[in-house]
């Protein structure tokens, strides 16, 4: 197992490399399974392996019936943070001030027992209901940003906190964000956590923005 894992690796950085520095361009068909088969000296398995890895990151894209191509990756655009979004605005902006961002929502107040991170996040038990809305943030057409709110009540998910925090990661996108992004589970997405605090330092809601880490950049400017 260890000599498998070892030689599909060397097959991904391999292509990944040949990719990075132009060998293989966008549109490019890669080879096929048994002519990469001979040229990596390998089995097919450890090909199908190698091809997995770079189809969830985003290099490669496979066409049915067709073989696999190289993506294009465009330049990643730039959204910022907004402190305080006005109520049917997205927490991230497009910073070239280009034509809005329009909400299409996706899911509306819904009642759902807490998920065990969103609990643990406003202080509650998992056992309890809370309510749940997304939305997809679009600009020309396509989706750019989903938004999910979560809140014990609905006057709490529309509240403004008197002060908020974020946590940023990163991670593969659920299968309902690839969807919802109109991008591939597996896909890098960032992810942008945010609590809304009271005066007394309860959390209010929760705000989780995701965006695909290929197309957008979240970006926190300090206000003058």
């Amino acid at each position: 197992m260890a000599r498998r894992t070892t030689a599909y690796r060397r097959v991904a950085d391999t292509l990944r490399e040949q990719i990075d520095d132009g060998r293989l361009k966008p549109g490019d068909r890669i080879g096929s399974l048994s002519e990469l088969q001979e040229q990596f000296g390998v089995s097919d398995t450890v090909i199908l392996e190698a091809r997995k890895v770079l189809v969830a990151e985003g290099l490669l894209q496979p066409r049915s019936g067709d073989g696999t191509y190289v993506r294009e990756r465009p330049a990643p655009r730039r959204l910022v943070r907004q402190d305080s979004p006005a109520p049917g605005e997205p927490p991230f902006r497009l910073e070239d001030g280009e034509s809005g961002l329009f909400p299409d929502v996706v899911e509306e107040n819904t009642r759902i027992a807490a998920p065990p991170e969103v609990a643990r996040r406003l202080g509650i038990k998992t056992t309890r209901k809370i309510s749940r809305t997304r939305q997809v943030f679009r600009h020309d057409g396509a989706p750019a940003q989903l938004v999910t709110v979560y809140a014990v009540t609905a006057a709490d998910a529309k509240a403004a906190g008197s002060r908020w925090e974020d946590e940023l990661s990163s991670r593969p996108a659920l299968d309902a964000e690839g969807r919802a992004l109109e991008g591939v589970a597996g896909h890098l997405v960032t992810c942008a956590t945010r609590t809304d605090f009271d005066d007394q330092d309860r959390a209010l809601r929760i705000v989780e923005t995701v965006v695909l880490a290929e197309r957008y950049t979240l970006v926190y400017q300090r206000q003058t």
